[in-house]
């Protein structure tokens, strides 16, 4: 991933990784965030947050205007978390060699 440029970063509880995410910079101001996830263990305890935290204040920081998402579709609750944060739903994608919707989703920042 590194090698195409993409940014990973890793969230740690003492010395174990518990989350990741990769931002990867499409074009002018605008950025993907791929892989973001948090160990089933880990999940429901704030985890999430700290890690898109992080993001919206390093893509500020890099200089951001909006930032995209792809996810299930059919996941309400991880669905809903994103809006949450201000995400909106931009499209809908059925691939053939996956068994679900892709729901792709954007924010864009503010001035």
């Amino acid at each position: 991933m590194r090698d195409n440029g993409i940014r990973i970063f890793g969230l740690f509880e003492d010395d174990r990784q518990i989350g990741f995410v990769a931002l990867k910079k499409a074009k002018d101001n605008i950025f993907y965030i791929e892989r973001l996830s948090v160990l089933p263990g880990f999940r429901h305890k704030g985890y999430g947050k700290t890690i898109l935290d992080f993001v919206f204040k390093y893509l500020k920081a890099q200089g951001a205007k909006k930032v995209s998402i792809g996810i299930v579709n059919e996941n309400l609750l991880l669905k809903n978390w994103y809006i949450l944060y201000g995400f909106k739903e931009t499209g809908l994608t059925k691939y053939e060699h996956l068994p679900f919707t892709v729901c792709f989703m954007e924010k864009i920042f503010d001035e």
